[in-house]
């Protein structure tokens, strides 16, 4: 279902703000790192260590879930990194509280799935952004001082660029515009067929993977493609690709990419570095945004 787009009420300094982590587990040293970020930016950080995905049913997960989005003074919610264990909580999410509170919220890979929730049932702009903590891509200052400049003036116009300097690639040239929709692949993927199908009619599709062979990549495309995703779309972003080549072997992710995209008849970017990296561009799922050729515009309010 299409609602008019809602845009979150900006964070500023002062502001409250709330760390969960509904598809994974916290630790000490991600509590530490995340605070000591957030803080830095001059928020004052609540950390809702209950909503780990480790501890209780997916109904008592919710229920803690839904009394974070119905606090009016978080207004962030943001979640820590991804992992495993949303998909159970979509149908308990409290969404009027999403669409009344509007707080921004931001989370990638497994967090996807809430994003696409969220858009469904509410038409709220929220942020495909970065971890707050990993050991593994540690986050660069580049990539944190965009997030806080994304949620901070969420209506404003910007033009995107990859924070390491490498240009985005076409894959098909065109120009278009759509609301921006989507994340991780697999999840985009796992949703097919149930309340929480991606609604690509009209929007920009952006799709992010982690750690899945070429053929995977093909496989969850094609299954796109069968469904008339892409017939539907205005245009298509892939993001990172982060270790999806198969080593020793002919063929990487993005030539699978290529393969099913390059005969669309919408404009198709890539090498848009979102997604599971060190160096992640945040972005607005829900805002309205246009593809020009190789360029990526957030139109704005």
């Amino acid at each position: 279902m299409k609602h008019r787009v809602i845009y979150p009420r900006p964070l500023k300094k002062g502001d409250q703000v709330c760390v969960i982590d509904p598809a994974n587990a916290f630790t000490e040293e991600g509590i530490r790192n995340a605070r000591a970020f957030l803080e830095g930016n001059g928020f004052q950080v609540v950390i809702s260590e209950d909503m780990a995905f480790k501890r209780g049913t997916a109904e008592e997960r919710a229920d803690r879930l839904n009394g974070v989005l119905r606090n009016r003074d978080n207004r962030a919610v943001l979640c820590m990194w991804g992992g495993y264990g949303t998909i159970p909580l979509l149908d308990k999410i409290d969404y009027e509280a999403l669409r009344t509170n509007r707080p921004v919220f931001s989370g990638f890979s497994d967090i996807t799935a809430i994003h696409m929730a969220i858009q469904d049932k509410t038409g709220l702009v929220s942020f495909h952004g970065p971890a707050l903590y990993s050991p593994k891509r540690p986050v660069t200052p580049d990539a944190q001082r965009q997030f806080i400049d994304m949620v901070t003036e969420p209506w404003k116009r910007k033009e995107l660029s990859n924070l390491n300097g490498e240009p985005f690639r076409i894959v098909r040239s065109g120009t278009t515009q759509g609301r921006l929709a989507g994340g991780n692949m697999t999840i985009v993927s796992r949703l097919m067929g149930t309340p929480y199908e991606i609604d690509t009619k009209g929007r920009i599709l952006f799709l992010e993977e982690v750690g899945e062979k070429p053929y995977r990549l093909h496989g969850m495309l094609y299954q796109l493609k069968l469904a008339g995703k892409f017939d539907d779309a205005a245009g298509v972003i892939i993001g990172g690709l982060t270790g999806c080549d198969d080593e020793g072997r002919p063929g990487s992710g993005e030539e699978a990419v290529r393969t099913i995209l390059e005969d669309t008849d919408i404009p198709v970017i890539c090498n848009v570095r979102a997604g599971h990296l060190s160096d992640p561009l945040t972005l607005p799922l829900g805002a309205e945004a246009r593809l020009e050729g190789d360029r990526v515009i957030i139109i704005g309010a």
